[in-house]
Protein backbone atom coordinates (compact mmCIF):
# COMPACT_ATOMS: atom_id res chain seq x y z
CA UNK A 1 0.00 0.00 0.00
CA UNK A 2 3.05 2.18 1.55
CA UNK A 3 4.50 2.04 -2.04
CA UNK A 4 2.11 2.11 -4.54
CA UNK A 5 1.84 5.93 -3.24
CA UNK A 6 5.29 6.55 -3.38
CA UNK A 7 4.98 5.32 -7.44
CA UNK A 8 2.37 8.34 -7.57
CA UNK A 9 4.99 10.62 -6.83
CA UNK A 10 6.84 12.77 -9.98
CA UNK A 11 9.04 10.57 -10.54
CA UNK A 12 12.01 12.88 -10.09
CA UNK A 13 11.04 13.72 -6.45
CA UNK A 14 11.10 9.74 -5.13
CA UNK A 15 14.64 9.65 -6.18
CA UNK A 16 15.14 11.67 -2.69
CA UNK A 17 12.95 11.76 -0.07
CA UNK A 18 13.34 13.47 3.29
CA UNK A 19 10.83 12.24 6.36
CA UNK A 20 9.66 15.17 9.56
CA UNK A 21 11.15 13.27 12.63
CA UNK A 22 9.45 14.24 16.12
CA UNK A 23 10.51 11.54 17.64
CA UNK A 24 7.18 9.94 18.00
CA UNK A 25 5.31 6.90 17.19
CA UNK A 26 4.37 7.75 14.16
CA UNK A 27 7.19 9.45 12.49
CA UNK A 28 9.36 6.63 14.04
CA UNK A 29 7.58 3.89 12.37
CA UNK A 30 7.63 5.79 8.94
CA UNK A 31 11.22 6.27 9.07
CA UNK A 32 11.77 2.84 10.12
CA UNK A 33 9.95 1.31 7.21
CA UNK A 34 11.76 4.01 4.50
CA UNK A 35 14.39 3.02 5.64
CA UNK A 36 14.65 -1.07 5.60
CA UNK A 37 13.07 -0.47 1.98
CA UNK A 38 14.91 2.22 0.44
CA UNK A 39 17.79 0.38 -1.45
CA UNK A 40 15.35 -2.07 -2.98
CA UNK A 41 13.15 0.89 -4.09
CA UNK A 42 16.45 2.84 -4.98
CA UNK A 43 15.90 5.70 -2.93
CA UNK A 44 17.70 8.28 -1.16
CA UNK A 45 16.48 8.89 2.41
CA UNK A 46 17.03 11.79 5.15
CA UNK A 47 15.35 12.83 8.73
CA UNK A 48 14.88 16.54 9.55
CA UNK A 49 13.43 17.22 13.23
CA UNK A 50 12.52 20.44 13.99
CA UNK A 51 13.52 21.74 17.71
CA UNK A 52 10.73 24.92 18.56
CA UNK A 53 11.80 24.81 22.12
CA UNK A 54 8.02 24.80 23.67
CA UNK A 55 8.24 21.93 25.74
CA UNK A 56 10.82 21.29 28.45
CA UNK A 57 13.06 18.39 28.12
CA UNK A 58 12.40 18.91 24.02
CA UNK A 59 16.51 18.82 23.33
CA UNK A 60 15.95 15.19 24.72
CA UNK A 61 14.28 14.51 21.58
CA UNK A 62 16.54 15.44 19.32
CA UNK A 63 19.48 13.72 21.22
CA UNK A 64 16.71 10.13 21.34
CA UNK A 65 16.05 11.22 16.85
CA UNK A 66 20.06 11.41 16.49
CA UNK A 67 20.56 7.88 18.32
CA UNK A 68 17.63 6.71 15.81
CA UNK A 69 18.69 7.95 12.89
CA UNK A 70 22.52 6.65 13.34
CA UNK A 71 21.40 3.08 14.31
CA UNK A 72 19.19 3.12 10.58
CA UNK A 73 21.91 4.73 9.02
CA UNK A 74 20.13 7.63 8.14
CA UNK A 75 21.28 11.12 7.85
CA UNK A 76 19.70 13.24 9.91
CA UNK A 77 19.40 17.60 9.87
CA UNK A 78 17.89 19.23 13.55
CA UNK A 79 16.66 22.75 12.30
CA UNK A 80 15.99 25.40 15.77
CA UNK A 81 12.77 27.56 15.18
CA UNK A 82 11.22 30.11 16.82
CA UNK A 83 7.51 30.38 17.13
CA UNK A 84 5.62 33.73 17.25
CA UNK A 85 3.94 32.92 20.69
CA UNK A 86 1.94 36.00 19.90
CA UNK A 87 0.15 34.81 16.12
CA UNK A 88 -3.38 35.97 15.84
CA UNK A 89 -3.72 32.06 14.62
CA UNK A 90 -2.63 30.63 18.08
CA UNK A 91 0.53 29.26 19.56
CA UNK A 92 -0.64 25.66 18.02
CA UNK A 93 -0.93 26.79 14.55
CA UNK A 94 1.81 28.99 14.86
CA UNK A 95 3.68 25.99 15.65
CA UNK A 96 2.84 23.99 13.08
CA UNK A 97 3.52 26.68 10.04
CA UNK A 98 6.98 26.94 11.80
CA UNK A 99 7.86 23.28 11.52
CA UNK A 100 6.38 23.12 8.19
CA UNK A 101 8.50 25.81 6.58
CA UNK A 102 11.18 24.64 8.13
CA UNK A 103 10.33 20.86 6.57
CA UNK A 104 10.15 22.42 3.24
CA UNK A 105 12.89 25.04 3.75
CA UNK A 106 15.08 22.30 1.23
CA UNK A 107 12.30 21.79 -1.08
CA UNK A 108 11.81 18.39 -2.82
CA UNK A 109 9.39 15.58 -0.85
CA UNK A 110 8.80 15.84 2.58
CA UNK A 111 7.42 12.43 4.10
CA UNK A 112 4.97 13.30 7.06
CA UNK A 113 3.29 10.23 9.10
CA UNK A 114 -0.10 11.76 9.68
CA UNK A 115 -2.49 8.61 9.83
CA UNK A 116 -6.09 7.58 9.42
CA UNK A 117 -6.78 8.87 12.96
CA UNK A 118 -5.54 12.35 12.38
CA UNK A 119 -7.27 12.95 8.94
CA UNK A 120 -10.46 11.73 10.99
CA UNK A 121 -9.56 14.29 13.72
CA UNK A 122 -8.67 16.69 11.25
CA UNK A 123 -11.86 16.02 9.18
CA UNK A 124 -14.03 16.39 12.70
CA UNK A 125 -12.45 19.67 13.88
CA UNK A 126 -13.08 21.68 10.26
CA UNK A 127 -16.89 20.12 10.50
CA UNK A 128 -17.68 21.28 13.85
CA UNK A 129 -15.65 24.80 12.70
CA UNK A 130 -18.78 24.87 9.40
CA UNK A 131 -15.86 24.75 6.84
CA UNK A 132 -17.23 24.09 3.18
CA UNK A 133 -16.13 20.98 1.04
CA UNK A 134 -12.17 22.48 0.33
CA UNK A 135 -11.95 22.51 4.37
CA UNK A 136 -13.85 18.96 4.79
CA UNK A 137 -11.27 17.42 2.19
CA UNK A 138 -8.66 17.25 5.14
CA UNK A 139 -5.03 16.06 4.41
CA UNK A 140 -3.94 15.44 0.91
CA UNK A 141 -1.92 12.13 0.34
CA UNK A 142 0.42 14.02 -1.92
CA UNK A 143 0.18 17.91 -1.67
CA UNK A 144 1.77 20.44 -4.06
CA UNK A 145 3.26 23.19 -2.00
CA UNK A 146 5.12 26.12 -3.72
CA UNK A 147 8.90 24.81 -2.36
CA UNK A 148 8.11 21.13 -2.45
CA UNK A 149 5.26 18.27 -2.08
CA UNK A 150 4.19 17.01 1.09
CA UNK A 151 3.63 13.18 1.19
CA UNK A 152 1.26 11.66 3.96
CA UNK A 153 1.99 7.79 2.93
CA UNK A 154 0.06 6.87 6.64
CA UNK A 155 -3.24 8.44 5.76
CA UNK A 156 -5.24 4.95 4.93
CA UNK A 157 -3.35 3.24 8.25
CA UNK A 158 -4.91 3.77 12.06
CA UNK A 159 -2.79 4.79 14.57
CA UNK A 160 -3.37 1.40 16.25
CA UNK A 161 -1.71 -0.73 13.08
CA UNK A 162 1.53 1.56 13.39
CA UNK A 163 1.76 1.18 17.26
CA UNK A 164 1.40 -3.09 16.69
CA UNK A 165 3.95 -2.37 14.30
CA UNK A 166 6.14 -0.57 16.62
CA UNK A 167 6.42 -3.33 19.23
CA UNK A 168 6.59 -5.81 16.82
CA UNK A 169 9.89 -4.32 15.73
CA UNK A 170 10.92 -3.31 18.98
CA UNK A 171 10.96 0.60 18.31
CA UNK A 172 11.27 2.80 21.25
CA UNK A 173 9.50 6.48 20.80
CA UNK A 174 8.93 9.48 22.76
CA UNK A 175 5.70 10.77 23.99
CA UNK A 176 5.03 14.53 24.05
CA UNK A 177 3.30 15.39 26.91
CA UNK A 178 1.52 18.44 25.69
CA UNK A 179 -0.30 15.54 23.78
CA UNK A 180 -2.46 14.71 26.85
CA UNK A 181 -3.54 18.29 27.49
CA UNK A 182 -6.99 18.24 26.56
CA UNK A 183 -7.01 22.36 26.86
CA UNK A 184 -5.88 22.12 22.96
CA UNK A 185 -8.77 21.37 20.56
CA UNK A 186 -7.02 18.62 18.95
CA UNK A 187 -6.56 16.94 22.03
CA UNK A 188 -9.90 17.16 23.52
CA UNK A 189 -11.22 15.95 20.01
CA UNK A 190 -8.69 12.84 19.96
CA UNK A 191 -9.07 11.58 23.99
CA UNK A 192 -12.78 12.57 24.56
CA UNK A 193 -14.44 13.08 21.85
CA UNK A 194 -13.52 10.26 19.18
CA UNK A 195 -13.42 7.31 21.62
CA UNK A 196 -16.64 8.20 22.53
CA UNK A 197 -18.14 8.12 18.86
CA UNK A 198 -16.38 4.91 18.38
CA UNK A 199 -18.55 3.43 20.91
CA UNK A 200 -21.69 4.74 19.68
CA UNK A 201 -20.70 4.68 16.12
CA UNK A 202 -18.18 1.88 15.49
CA UNK A 203 -15.58 2.37 12.77
CA UNK A 204 -16.37 6.43 12.93
CA UNK A 205 -12.77 6.95 12.46
CA UNK A 206 -12.35 5.39 9.23
CA UNK A 207 -15.65 6.97 8.07
CA UNK A 208 -14.72 10.44 8.80
CA UNK A 209 -11.11 9.54 6.82
CA UNK A 210 -13.41 8.45 3.96
CA UNK A 211 -15.44 11.85 3.93
CA UNK A 212 -12.22 13.78 3.76
CA UNK A 213 -11.73 11.42 0.60
CA UNK A 214 -14.87 12.40 -0.98
CA UNK A 215 -14.75 15.63 -0.02
CA UNK A 216 -11.50 16.10 -1.46
CA UNK A 217 -12.58 14.50 -4.97
CA UNK A 218 -15.37 17.42 -4.61
CA UNK A 219 -12.96 19.49 -4.07
CA UNK A 220 -10.93 18.90 -6.82
CA UNK A 221 -14.12 18.89 -9.04
CA UNK A 222 -14.76 22.53 -7.87
CA UNK A 223 -11.11 23.33 -8.89
CA UNK A 224 -11.68 21.85 -12.14
CA UNK A 225 -15.18 24.05 -12.73
CA UNK A 226 -13.71 27.18 -11.23
CA UNK A 227 -10.10 26.73 -13.90
CA UNK A 228 -12.48 26.33 -16.54
CA UNK A 229 -14.16 29.67 -15.54
CA UNK A 230 -11.60 31.52 -14.91
CA UNK A 231 -10.37 30.41 -18.62
CA UNK A 232 -13.57 31.22 -20.02
CA UNK A 233 -13.87 34.89 -18.58
CA UNK A 234 -10.30 35.52 -19.18
CA UNK A 235 -9.48 38.78 -20.71
CA UNK A 236 -7.67 38.53 -24.60
CA UNK A 237 -5.76 41.53 -23.55
CA UNK A 238 -3.57 39.23 -21.63
CA UNK A 239 -4.09 41.01 -18.11
CA UNK A 240 -5.02 38.84 -15.09
CA UNK A 241 -8.86 40.74 -15.31
CA UNK A 242 -11.90 38.70 -15.98
CA UNK A 243 -15.10 40.00 -17.88
CA UNK A 244 -17.47 41.74 -15.82
CA UNK A 245 -20.71 41.34 -17.39
CA UNK A 246 -20.24 37.86 -18.87
CA UNK A 247 -19.72 36.72 -15.00
CA UNK A 248 -22.89 37.88 -13.87
CA UNK A 249 -24.32 35.06 -15.55
CA UNK A 250 -22.97 32.52 -13.68
CA UNK A 251 -25.31 31.28 -10.63
CA UNK A 252 -24.34 32.45 -7.08
CA UNK A 253 -23.06 29.01 -5.74
CA UNK A 254 -20.18 28.89 -9.51
CA UNK A 255 -19.33 32.61 -8.95
CA UNK A 256 -19.04 32.12 -5.18
CA UNK A 257 -16.83 29.07 -6.14
CA UNK A 258 -14.48 30.81 -8.24
CA UNK A 259 -14.00 33.52 -5.94
CA UNK A 260 -12.94 31.21 -3.37
CA UNK A 261 -10.88 29.65 -6.34
CA UNK A 262 -9.16 33.14 -6.74
CA UNK A 263 -8.53 33.89 -3.17
CA UNK A 264 -7.06 30.61 -2.29
CA UNK A 265 -4.06 31.09 -4.82
CA UNK A 266 -3.19 34.62 -2.65
CA UNK A 267 -4.21 33.68 0.85
CA UNK A 268 -5.09 30.30 1.88
CA UNK A 269 -7.01 31.65 4.68
CA UNK A 270 -10.28 32.42 3.13
CA UNK A 271 -13.00 34.70 4.65
CA UNK A 272 -15.82 33.63 6.06
CA UNK A 273 -19.40 32.75 4.26
CA UNK A 274 -21.28 35.67 5.23
CA UNK A 275 -18.04 38.17 3.94
CA UNK A 276 -18.08 36.18 0.60
CA UNK A 277 -21.75 36.48 0.44
CA UNK A 278 -21.94 40.71 1.10
CA UNK A 279 -19.01 40.63 -1.69
CA UNK A 280 -21.48 38.85 -3.82
CA UNK A 281 -24.28 41.06 -3.25
CA UNK A 282 -22.10 44.30 -3.94
CA UNK A 283 -20.41 42.60 -7.20
CA UNK A 284 -23.74 41.70 -8.80
CA UNK A 285 -25.36 45.57 -7.79
CA UNK A 286 -22.31 47.50 -8.85
CA UNK A 287 -23.43 49.94 -11.50
CA UNK A 288 -21.45 53.59 -10.69
CA UNK A 289 -18.80 55.01 -12.60
CA UNK A 290 -16.64 54.41 -9.80
CA UNK A 291 -16.55 50.87 -9.54
CA UNK A 292 -16.12 48.72 -6.39
CA UNK A 293 -13.37 48.00 -3.97
CA UNK A 294 -14.24 45.18 -1.48
CA UNK A 295 -11.92 43.75 1.07
CA UNK A 296 -11.57 40.39 1.47
CA UNK A 297 -8.93 39.73 4.71
CA UNK A 298 -5.77 40.42 2.63
CA UNK A 299 -7.50 40.89 -0.73
CA UNK A 300 -9.54 43.36 -2.33
CA UNK A 301 -11.89 42.73 -4.94
CA UNK A 302 -12.20 45.19 -7.47
CA UNK A 303 -14.66 45.80 -10.41
CA UNK A 304 -14.10 48.67 -13.23
CA UNK A 305 -15.16 48.90 -16.58
CA UNK A 306 -16.63 45.51 -17.41
CA UNK A 307 -13.53 44.38 -15.66
CA UNK A 308 -13.05 42.38 -12.52
CA UNK A 309 -9.85 41.16 -10.60
CA UNK A 310 -8.15 40.83 -6.91
CA UNK A 311 -5.39 42.82 -5.82
CA UNK A 312 -3.42 42.77 -2.47
CA UNK A 313 -5.44 45.19 0.34
CA UNK A 314 -2.20 47.77 0.88
CA UNK A 315 -4.22 50.76 2.12
CA UNK A 316 -2.50 50.42 5.69
CA UNK A 317 0.72 51.18 4.14
CA UNK A 318 -0.85 54.35 3.31
CA UNK A 319 0.55 56.71 0.23
CA UNK A 320 3.45 58.65 1.54
CA UNK A 321 4.09 62.49 1.37
CA UNK A 322 6.71 63.52 -1.62
CA UNK A 323 10.19 62.17 -1.84
CA UNK A 324 12.89 64.23 -2.96
CA UNK A 325 15.37 61.64 -5.24
CA UNK A 326 18.99 62.60 -4.86
CA UNK A 327 19.94 59.05 -6.93
CA UNK A 328 17.83 56.54 -8.75
CA UNK A 329 17.84 53.94 -6.73
CA UNK A 330 14.46 51.74 -6.46
CA UNK A 331 12.23 52.59 -3.64
CA UNK A 332 9.25 51.74 -1.90
CA UNK A 333 6.21 53.95 -2.94
CA UNK A 334 2.31 53.17 -1.53
CA UNK A 335 2.90 49.06 -0.44
CA UNK A 336 4.96 48.76 -4.03
CA UNK A 337 8.15 48.52 -5.50
CA UNK A 338 9.19 51.71 -7.67
CA UNK A 339 12.45 51.46 -10.08
CA UNK A 340 14.29 53.17 -12.66
CA UNK A 341 15.41 51.10 -15.49
CA UNK A 342 18.61 52.63 -17.71
CA UNK A 343 17.87 52.47 -21.48
CA UNK A 344 18.63 54.00 -24.75
CA UNK A 345 16.21 55.95 -26.98
CA UNK A 346 13.19 55.54 -24.52
CA UNK A 347 11.63 56.42 -20.94
CA UNK A 348 12.54 60.16 -19.44
CA UNK A 349 15.76 61.43 -20.94
CA UNK A 350 18.32 61.46 -18.21
CA UNK A 351 19.67 64.90 -19.40
CA UNK A 352 16.73 66.21 -17.78
CA UNK A 353 16.74 64.98 -14.19
CA UNK A 354 20.71 66.48 -14.26
CA UNK A 355 20.95 69.95 -12.31
CA UNK A 356 16.89 70.29 -11.72
CA UNK A 357 15.42 69.11 -8.20
CA UNK A 358 13.54 65.97 -8.79
CA UNK A 359 10.90 64.41 -6.54
CA UNK A 360 8.60 61.72 -6.66
CA UNK A 361 4.97 62.66 -4.92
CA UNK A 362 1.65 62.05 -5.44
CA UNK A 363 -1.21 63.59 -7.41
CA UNK A 364 -2.46 67.10 -6.06
CA UNK A 365 -5.26 68.25 -7.96
CA UNK A 366 -5.42 70.16 -11.10
CA UNK A 367 -2.02 68.64 -12.36
CA UNK A 368 -1.99 68.63 -16.77
CA UNK A 369 0.37 66.56 -19.35
CA UNK A 370 0.55 66.69 -22.68
CA UNK A 371 2.06 62.74 -23.60
CA UNK A 372 3.43 64.79 -27.19
CA UNK A 373 5.71 67.30 -27.72
CA UNK A 374 3.50 69.38 -29.62
CA UNK A 375 0.14 68.18 -28.34
CA UNK A 376 -1.98 69.89 -25.97
CA UNK A 377 -2.13 69.20 -22.45
CA UNK A 378 -4.81 67.37 -20.34
CA UNK A 379 -6.22 66.84 -17.66
CA UNK A 380 -4.66 63.72 -15.61
CA UNK A 381 -8.25 63.23 -14.66
CA UNK A 382 -9.31 62.54 -18.34
CA UNK A 383 -5.84 60.36 -18.94
CA UNK A 384 -6.64 58.20 -15.98
CA UNK A 385 -9.95 57.84 -17.54
CA UNK A 386 -8.61 56.95 -20.92
CA UNK A 387 -6.02 54.52 -19.36
CA UNK A 388 -8.80 52.50 -17.40
CA UNK A 389 -7.17 53.47 -13.88
CA UNK A 390 -9.35 52.59 -10.87
CA UNK A 391 -10.64 55.94 -9.01
CA UNK A 392 -9.75 54.15 -5.94
CA UNK A 393 -5.62 53.32 -6.87
CA UNK A 394 -5.30 56.93 -8.59
CA UNK A 395 -4.36 59.18 -5.23
CA UNK A 396 -1.49 56.27 -4.93
CA UNK A 397 0.11 56.63 -8.29
CA UNK A 398 3.80 57.93 -8.02
CA UNK A 399 4.43 61.05 -10.04
CA UNK A 400 7.57 62.26 -11.10
CA UNK A 401 8.37 66.01 -10.94
CA UNK A 402 11.40 67.60 -12.31
CA UNK A 403 11.27 71.26 -10.83
CA UNK A 404 7.10 72.59 -10.92
CA UNK A 405 7.11 70.12 -14.47
CA UNK A 406 5.35 66.78 -14.58
CA UNK A 407 7.88 64.16 -16.06
CA UNK A 408 6.05 61.14 -15.16
CA UNK A 409 3.18 59.47 -14.05
CA UNK A 410 2.30 55.77 -13.15
CA UNK A 411 0.26 54.22 -15.70
CA UNK A 412 -0.13 56.88 -18.04
CA UNK A 413 3.68 58.04 -19.40
CA UNK A 414 6.11 60.58 -20.06
CA UNK A 415 5.11 63.98 -20.50
CA UNK A 416 6.28 65.15 -24.30
CA UNK A 417 9.00 67.39 -23.55
CA UNK A 418 10.79 64.69 -21.30
CA UNK A 419 10.66 62.02 -23.79
CA UNK A 420 14.34 60.58 -24.54
CA UNK A 421 15.37 60.96 -27.95
CA UNK A 422 16.63 57.69 -30.11
CA UNK A 423 20.18 56.98 -29.25
CA UNK A 424 19.94 58.85 -26.43
CA UNK A 425 20.24 57.59 -22.17
CA UNK A 426 17.34 57.68 -20.84
CA UNK A 427 15.18 56.45 -18.17
CA UNK A 428 11.97 53.84 -17.59
CA UNK A 429 10.34 54.09 -13.81
CA UNK A 430 8.54 51.29 -13.30
CA UNK A 431 6.05 50.94 -10.27
CA UNK A 432 4.61 47.69 -9.56
CA UNK A 433 1.79 48.73 -7.72
CA UNK A 434 -0.43 48.21 -11.04
CA UNK A 435 -2.40 45.42 -11.64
Amino acid sequence: MLFRSWRRLPAPARHRLRVGLSGGLDSSVLLHVLASVRRAEGFGLSAVHVHHGLVPGADRWGRHCGVFCANLDVPLRVVDVVVDRESPAGLEAAARMARRAALLAEGGVVALAHHRDDQAETVLFRAVRGAGVRGLAGMREIQSQSDGLVWRPLLNTSRAELEAYARAVGLVWIEDPSNMDHAHTRNYLRHELMPRLSVRFPGSAGTLARLGRLAGEASDLLDEMANEDRARLSCSDGSTRLAYAASLHLSSARWRNLLRSLLVDADPILPDEDRLREAERQFRSVGAPQGLRCRLGTQALCVYRDRWWLEGDSRDEGTPEGLALTSLAALRWAGAALDFRAVTGAGIMRAALIGAPVRIDRRRGGERLSLHPAGPSRTLKNLFQEAGIPPWLRPRLPVLWVGDRVAWVAGVGVAGEFRCPADAPGVVPEWNGLV
